[in-house]
């Protein structure tokens, strides 16, 4: 099922792009396809000038062919930046709409019976890094077979659906560290004690900090910032190195946030 025939919307032209417009709630959604990878989509801003936050909706790849649906935000905490992005930079994260899609698409595999998938949230990889609005990732992962599964499809359009026309669930803003690519702890979080997550720095991000401490804080203070709503909470997943916990300790001390070890 495609999102634009969910929202009904209309096709016109506009900044050269063929974009189909939709008004829901006295809101306007528009929905656009373009030729450029999902990296390197820092160029939005000029498309949509006046947009409020984007959603892209996406495919996944992972060598370990899990079979997944995944939300995320996007941005590069270390010095590699290999898939697009500037290095040691955090887009700007919105974590209320990232939990709707994560809540949707686990009520919508519940509904249909999808118990051989993965719904998560991954951690924060890759660009676009530099545009001015939220982007937040709904994902079908990881390879041709589930990318072109109409189930699949559907589950994910009609959780961005939900997330674009019913009203955002309350939620603790939260910034997580620790865990695996897959960020199965900081997913439980959010669909059990209300936490809604932006950036999450995984374990392996960590390690290249191990060196370089006050570089991780400083990352740690972007992934605070860099959200469209004020976070209010820091969790660490699992026994974290102590210059971790320690930056963990000011940031939470320097911005008044709860931090959960």
């Amino acid at each position: 099922m495609e999102l634009s025939k969910l929202l009904k919307c209309e096709e016109r032209v506009d900044h050269g792009n063929s974009i189909c417009w939709a008004k829901i709630s006295g809101k306007e959604v528009a929905i656009a396809g373009f030729d450029m990878d999902v990296l390197y989509f820092d160029f939005l801003d000029k498309v949509f000038d006046d947009a409020d936050f984007f959603v892209v909706v996406s495919r996944h790849s992972a060598t370990s062919g899990i079979k997944s649906l995944t939300v995320h935000h996007t941005g590069n905490p270390t010095a590699k930046a290999e898939y697009g992005g500037k290095p040691m930079k955090l887009a700007i994260a919105n974590p209320p709409i990232a939990l709707s899609i994560l809540q949707a698409l686990s009520e919508l595999s519940r509904r249909h019976a999808l118990s051989d998938i993965e719904v998560t949230y991954e951690v924060t990889h890759h660009g676009p890094t530099e545009l001015s609005k939220p982007i937040t990732f709904a994902e079908i992962g990881s390879s041709p077979t589930e990318w072109s599964h109409k189930p699949y499809q559907e589950v994910v359009a009609k959780a961005v659906y939900v997330a674009l026309t019913e009203s955002l669930p309350e939620c603790v803003p939260s910034v997580g560290v620790g865990g695996g690519h897959y960020a199965h702890q900081f997913t439980g979080r959010a669909l059990t004690v209300g936490e809604c997550y932006g950036h999450i720095v995984s374990r392996h991000a960590v390690k290249e900090f191990r060196d370089s401490p006050e570089l991780f804080e400083s990352i740690l203070r972007q992934a605070v910032m860099r959200s469209i709503i004020t976070t209010r909470r820091i969790v660490l997943e699992g026994k974290m190195p102590s210059y971790i916990r320690q930056a963990a300790k000011s940031v939470a001390s320097n911005y008044g946030l709860e931090l959960l070890e």
